[in-house]
């Protein structure tokens, strides 16, 4: 049995797993008499058939109900709305190598969850900064950076533009010249906002 490429050509494609589903041939539905327990997050209708591998229940993390198989999931992604697959080998990883709960889902592609991992490092890191009394004209620059991601990403308010302004004009004062190629792109990314 191969996938139908036609069909998942317009999905995300995953730099791991590609776009298609894995098919394996296992589909413990109707394959097997005894008990099987699917993931809750994974329903009839977004299953893909015989895409099913054997979960290692010893590696989960406790919970109520362990899940017995992994399907390839079609999932639609929350930011950019298109579809994804939630592959049975990517789940088998986030459960049994990452440790995640089996309560976790993956409910954004791969580019959106890259792209929101960035935003949360810039807003820890801006957070981070912040704390800090007296920074330096690199500190200044990256603290205008993170808050010019942050910009452009909607997490913080165009009101923020003044505040990357100081941020710039305090890195331009206390400066020694080396940080004014980055000072003159932040800058431009200022402007375009």
């Amino acid at each position: 049995m191969s996938p139908d490429t036609n069909q998942h050509a317009s999905f995300v494609d995953h730099p791991r797993y590609g776009r298609c589903p894995h098919i394996t041939g296992l589909n413990p539905e109707t394959d097997f008499g005894g008990r099987v327990f699917l993931h809750w997050h994974s329903p009839k209708q977004c299953r893909i058939p015989n895409t099913a591998i054997r979960a290692d229940v010893s590696r989960q993390v406790p919970a109520t109900v362990a899940v017995t198989h992994y399907f390839d999931v079609v999932r639609k992604c929350r930011d950019c709305g298109k579809s994804f697959i939630f592959f049975a080998q990517e789940q088998k990883h986030w459960y049994e190598e990452l440790g995640f709960k089996l309560e976790s889902d993956c409910v954004r592609c791969v580019p959106c969850r890259k792209r929101q991992q960035g935003i949360d490092q810039a807003r820890e890191r801006y957070e981070e900064l912040f704390q800090i009394g007296e920074r330096c004209a690199m500190q200044n620059l990256e603290m205008a950076q993170c808050c010019l991601t942050l910009l452009e990403n909607g997490v913080f308010h165009q009101r923020q533009t003044e505040h990357v302004r100081m941020l710039l004009n305090q890195a331009a004062r206390t400066g020694d010249g080396s940080t004014d190629t980055r000072y003159d792109e932040l800058l431009a990314r200022l402007r375009a906002i």
